[in-house]
């Protein structure tokens, strides 16, 4: 592939090894069970898996984004919940840490993140508002040498399970979208008096994603724990959720990948009427050259857009392109996967039907492929594309 090169080849090979042979023993397992794969996160980090977009300087292997689309890819093709975790601690609180974190805070709070040691959630999310932020109501107010938060945060990614919570409140008296003001990000460790965690919530897919709420009743944070500048942390949190958009595209690939190979190989065993469905049926031979036509459509995409983030472009559009396109190849690859094992597609111990599931969910968790559409066609009125 035009794309590689041998570090990346040599990280992807590494990716590759541990979710085949530490991951998918486990994946189905962790999927009906709903647990969070805790000895698997630990265990990418202690492989430098959670540290590739961090620099070196703070425990991070210091790679460039096609490095990081590659093990998400690999990873997908496994276990997808996995990428849901990594991707809301590295690359949604992460990259807000890298960005807007002091040295001291970097040190503190990133380097151990790199490898592992800590685990990171971002807390945006409100029931109110969704991707409108101007209606969240979750707010910190100066008191002294504190800033105390009030307010609830819905569907976040690790709770429970995250030692770390970087959290979006409204701090100005209003939140201005043009000036991208009055939100400000706050560093609240788990354990915080004031900071209550609810439990996981039960979902179609993702499981063991450790989604839900969390809520904050004077919770008392240290002003040192401001991360970044007072009522600036809107822009850093629109970057970061771009990142994180742009890591559904090749977690979707992988997705897609991971059914279109099982579909093909099952249609090549599987007998009917004395040969094999591939032989049979045109029916069956269409419906994997349309998979395998689409995967290699979003391939080209993904790879194409993720090198344009290495060259340094914000990628602010394709960014959320690439979910919504990684959701949408994804299930429809999923979908016709389970049609062409038919009724033992249906049967979870196959392992085909979880993946439609996680594809699902794709489309909406995190942000929805009809808000990001629409913010689409605002860059696109503003010639933005």
């Amino acid at each position: 592939m035009w794309y590689m090169n041998e570090e990346r080849e040599l990280i992807r090979n590494v990716a590759r090894d541990f979710a085949q042979k530490e991951l998918k023993p486990v994946a189905l397992q962790i999927d009906k069970s709903g647990e969070f794969p805790l000895e698997q996160f630990k265990r990418a980090g202690e492989l430098g898996l959670l540290g590739i977009n961090i620099p070196e300087e703070y425990g991070g292997l210091g790679g460039d984004y096609t490095t990081l689309a590659l093990v998400n890819e690999e990873i997908a093709k496994v276990m997808p919940v996995l990428t849901i975790a990594m991707g809301a601690h590295s690359v949604l609180a992460g990259e807000l840490l890298l960005m807007l974190g002091t040295p001291e805070q970097k040190a503190k709070y990133l380097a151990p993140a790199a490898t592992g040691e800590i685990i990171l959630a971002c807390a945006q999310t409100e029931a109110v508002g969704g991707s409108n932020q101007v209606e969240y109501s979750c707010r910190a107010v100066a008191d002294g040498d504190d800033f105390v938060i009030n307010g609830t945060k819905v569907l976040i990614s690790n709770i429970g399970v995250a030692d770390v919570y970087i959290v979006m409140t409204v701090t100005g008296e209003k939140i201005d979208p043009a000036t991208r003001s009055g939100m400000s990000a706050f560093i609240v460790e788990a354990g915080t008096p004031g900071l209550e965690i609810g439990k996981p919530e039960v979902k179609l897919g993702w499981h063991g994603s450790a989604t839900g709420s969390i809520s904050f009743k004077n919770c008392r944070v240290p002003k040192e724990n401001l991360l970044g500048p007072l009522h600036g942390g809107m822009q850093a949190l629109f970057i970061s959720s771009t990142n994180e958009f742009l890591t559904c595209g090749p977690v979707g690939l992988g997705m897609a990948e991971a059914c279109y190979e099982a579909a093909l190989d099952y249609s090549m065993q599987r007998v009917q009427c004395g040969q094999s469905m591939f032989d049979r049926f045109q029916v069956t031979r269409h419906k994997l050259v349309k998979m395998w036509s689409d995967i290699e459509a979003l391939r080209a995409l993904v790879y194409s857009v993720f090198s344009m983030k290495d060259q340094g472009h914000l990628c602010l559009a394709q960014g959320r392109l690439l979910k919504a396109k990684g959701a949408e190849v994804s299930e429809a690859v999923a979908r016709e996967a389970i049609q062409l094992f038919g009724g033992v597609g249906c049967i979870v111990d196959t392992g085909i039907e979880r993946f439609w599931r996680d594809a699902k969910v794709l489309a909406i968790g995190g942000a929805s492929i009809e808000a990001l559409n629409e913010q689409i066609s605002i860059m696109m009125k503003n010639k933005m594309l």
